[in-house]
């Protein structure tokens, strides 16, 4: 890896200086003007994802510590001066993105919703691993083909997250932009900007972590900045929130 040169920029507004990976044809961001920076944000934690429980696309609301969390993202972020915040209108996301915009306009699109796992939707993974094993299999490997019933297959949610950046990058060009989202939709990002293929295992995310990604050609080639930045759920500070 090397370090960007942009990376004091990225240390800026409550951000650690990070590391960066370059993609496409590797050549380093230079010009700050001509910089689109998307900052992800997952949603706080839900009693789904307490239990193992997959959600999908089901309408599933913050738990308590969920809510504790997106407190402490949206102190975290609510003075960074994004020219635009858009959200998942899914109520996980958009109460999160609410915390954050603290009164800013919050664009919500459902096509920054989870996957749609369909009849998957509901279902503690334990028990799909018992009966749909080979299904299972499937999922976890990421085939681009498999969709459980009534689903959205890997290769169409990939397609989905890679034309939302592309959508980003064409209509806020230069701009620092927000998206309030969920771990797979963010994975596919990272899909998307590292043009690696599958992840043999799912990188660690976690509840309201941050991502940040970044282009200066329009989108054809992307930097991660920073990924699963979490400095904000120190435990002192959770203990501490109203």
């Amino acid at each position: 890896m090397t370090t960007s040169p942009d990376e004091k920029t990225y240390a800026g507004g409550g951000f650690p200086a990070a590391f960066c990976l370059f993609t496409g044809n590797k050549t380093p961001i230079m010009n700050q003007d001509t910089i689109t920076t998307v900052y992800f944000v997952r949603h706080g934690q839900t009693a789904a994802n307490a239990t193992g429980t997959i959600q999908g696309q089901t309408d599933v609301p913050l738990d308590e510590t969920g809510l504790k969390q997106a407190e402490l993202v949206g102190a975290r972020l609510k003075n960074f001066p994004f020219d635009v915040i858009y959200s998942s209108d899914l109520c996980r996301a958009a109460v999160t993105a609410g915390k954050i915009a603290s009164g800013r306009t919050v664009i919500r699109t459902p096509r920054l919703r989870e996957w749609d796992l369909g009849h998957w939707q509901g279902v503690a993974i334990s028990e799909i691993k018992l009966r749909f094993p080979e299904e299972y299999n499937l999922f976890a490997a990421d085939s681009p083909d498999f969709h459980p019933e009534n689903g959205e297959s890997s290769r169409e949610f990939q397609q989905r997250a890679g034309d939302f950046m592309h959508y980003l990058a064409a209509n806020h060009p230069g701009q620092k932009i927000l998206c309030v989202s969920h771990g797979g939709f963010m994975v596919k990002v990272l899909n998307h900007v590292l043009q690696c293929g599958n992840f043999p295992k799912r990188p660690r995310m976690d509840n309201t972590c941050i991502a940040v990604f970044s282009t200066a050609d329009g989108g054809t080639n992307w930097q991660l900045i920073t990924w699963n930045d979490t400095a904000h759920l120190e435990s002192e500070a959770l203990d501490n929130i109203g």
